[in-house]
C-alpha cells in the first residue's frame, strides 16, 4: 500500500510549509524527503535549520523537542499520511558553512 503522503505529495508539502510558517522564528526553514527508513518502512525525513540562538547551551533539547512535537501534532505524519517521522537539525551557521543543497 502506498502511503497517502506519497500519493498526495503536493498536499503533504503544503502541510509542511504551513507548519514551517507557524514555527517561525523558532525555525529558519523545514525541508523534507519521503523515502523508506532503515527498516524499509515508509518515512518522512525532516531537515530543520534552526536559528543560531536556538542552539545555545542548554536550549537545544528543549527547542528541538518542541519543534518535533509541534510538527507531529499539526501534520500527523503517521496517523494521517502513513509515514514515520524522522527529524534532523542543523544550525543556520552550520548550514552556511556546509552549503548542503538538500537543506536549502
Amino acid at each position: 500500500m502506498i502511503p497517502r503522503a506519497c500519493r498526495q505529495q503536493a498536499q503533504f508539502a503544503s502541510e509542511v510549509a504551513e507548519a514551517e510558517r507557524t514555527l517561525i522564528p523558532f525555525v529558519v526553514r523545514i525541508r523534507h524527503t519521503l523515502k523508506d527508513d532503515w527498516s524499509g518502512e515508509p518515512a518522512v525525513h525532516f531537515r530543520i535549520v534552526l536559528p543560531d540562538d536556538a542552539c545555545g547551551h542548554g536550549r537545544l533539547y528543549d527547542v528541538t523537542s518542541r519543534i518535533s512535537a509541534e510538527i507531529v501534532r499539526r501534520i500527523e505524519p503517521l496517523e494521517l499520511w502513513g509515514v514515520l517521522p524522522y527529524f534532523n537539525y542543523r544550525s543556520q551557521s552550520e548550514q552556511t558553512q556546509l552549503k548542503d543543497p538538500e537543506w536549502e
